[in-house]
């Protein structure tokens, strides 16, 4: 099956109570380490019996991720197909009116360009311990099997992404990316 590459926003994660406790990890604290991954002021938090949640506001996903993919959308190097898959759901999912059906829109599958996919990571809460995390991600780009020889467009999304970002700097115009 392989691996791939996914990029997108996470609009949920899911940490379990019970590991916070045996981790002595307070709900303060746990937050202060997300905060070093993901901006969790964009996240409304809620809890269960067993699990803290995340979940991305409904205002700020519907009012930001359409310009927003398309912005990165124009950041990558496009085939006509990829083009044609690219505005399909980039109009689609201004047609949606909230979270609930952006994330079903992404479980369809519907578009190679606009997935879901709930990835498990590790967030280090001190020296010695991890936090296991649930990150549920609206996926805009999967890159083919991880193989040296399919990195290609990413890198030039990269190239991309950094001259787009700095262009305070004019040397960022010379800015190239490459695998060795």
């Amino acid at each position: 099956m392989g691996q791939y590459l996914q990029m997108g926003i996470c609009y949920r994660l899911e940490v379990d109570k019970k590991r916070l406790d045996k981790l002595e990890v307070t709900l303060e604290g746990m937050i202060n380490e997300l905060n070093k991954h993901l901006d969790i002021t964009l996240y409304e938090i809620n809890e269960t019996h067993e699990e803290v949640i995340f979940e991305i506001k409904e205002t700020v996903a519907l009012e930001q991720l359409q310009e927003f993919m398309q912005y990165q959308y124009s950041m990558y190097p496009q085939e006509q197909w990829d083009t044609d898959c690219f505005e399909s759901a980039s109009v689609m999912i201004g047609e949606l009116s909230s979270l609930k059906e952006l994330v079903e829109l992404a479980e369809e599958g519907r578009f190679p360009c606009f997935q879901s996919n709930i990835i498990t990571d590790e967030v280090k809460v001190s020296a010695w311990d991890s936090l296991r995390v649930e990150f549920s991600m609206l996926v805009f780009f999967i890159e083919g099997k991880i193989y040296m020889e399919g990195y290609g467009a990413f890198l030039k999304y990269i190239e991309n992404n950094i001259r787009e970002s700095s262009k305070k700097w004019k040397i960022a115009g010379a800015f190239k990316c490459f695998i060795d």
